[in-house]
């Protein structure tokens, strides 16, 4: 198992908002095996995780939980959350006092769908099964908050092998520039740091399969079409860089 302490500070009221959502699932989801901290924030942690150079740091609002649809029809998180002060707003969203809280479930196939599991309605997510299988890396997290106080908690975020691969899948359903700015982000941790310390690299495998495989494509694709991708361009980064990255990193498959 991969641990890391890290320290950062919010710099603004969203941030703080964004923090102490984190702080909640994190806290909530700590005694549950099959739960991942994904989306921006699992980034977020990771790049505090493996600092690099040449990342792009990227603030996000909302906190992003994965869960087993074992979990999800248990009904045992929506409990927790609503005792916790939050209310469901939409389905698997959860809001409370400016914090917002999102769970995912893993899709039983390789593309985004909806599920009804307990009662209530989940977005699926390809990629989510694997994130749950794998070894996660922990992140025990101190912040500095706008008023000076400290907030501590301990999160469990998807290794940036499994991140790049959840991240494929994202900009296969909806490619948007910070998409490209995460892609990014977590392929400059990989070029950083000796794989052993990240919690392994087999994207670069001659023969891949399943989710893995699947990535590979994705990413590939877009590396061939990324100079005429708008939303390349409105991304804070090289696309160059990025490109380089995933053909360095990243094994042609079929």
């Amino acid at each position: 198992m991969i641990r890391r302490a890290i320290e950062t500070v919010s710099t603004s009221r969203a941030d703080d908002l964004a923090f102490h959502a984190l702080a909640d699932v994190s806290g909530i989801l700590g005694q549950v095996e099959d739960a991942r901290i994904v989306g921006g924030q699992m980034v977020a942690l990771l790049l505090e995780a493996f600092p690099s150079e040449g990342v792009v740091p990227r603030r996000t609002a909302d906190a992003d939980a994965a869960v087993s649809t074992v979990v999800a029809g248990s009904g045992i998180l929506h409990q927790e959350l609503t005792a916790a002060g939050y209310e469901a707003t939409a389905g698997n969203n959860y809001r409370r006092s400016g914090r917002s809280i999102d769970v995912l479930i893993p899709a039983p196939a390789g593309h985004f769908t909806q599920e009804e599991h307990g009662g209530r309605a989940f977005d699926a997510a390809p990629g989510i099964r694997l994130a749950l299988a794998a070894e996660p890396i922990i992140v025990d997290a101190n912040v500095t908050m706008l008023d000076g106080s400290l907030l501590s908690f301990t999160a469990r975020v998807p290794s940036p092998e499994v991140a790049v691969i959840l991240k494929a899948y994202a900009i296969q359903g909806r490619f948007a520039a910070k998409d490209a700015v995460d892609l990014h982000n977590l392929l400059t941790i990989v070029d950083s740091w000796p794989v052993a310390e990240i919690g392994g690299w087999r994207l670069d495998r001659a023969s891949l399969n399943g989710s893995r495989s699947d990535a590979a494509h994705i990413l590939h694709r877009f590396a061939e079409t990324a100079q005429a991708n708008p939303a390349l361009r409105a991304a804070e980064i090289r696309g160059p860089r990025l490109v380089a990255l995933i053909r360095k990193h990243v094994a042609r498959v079929g």
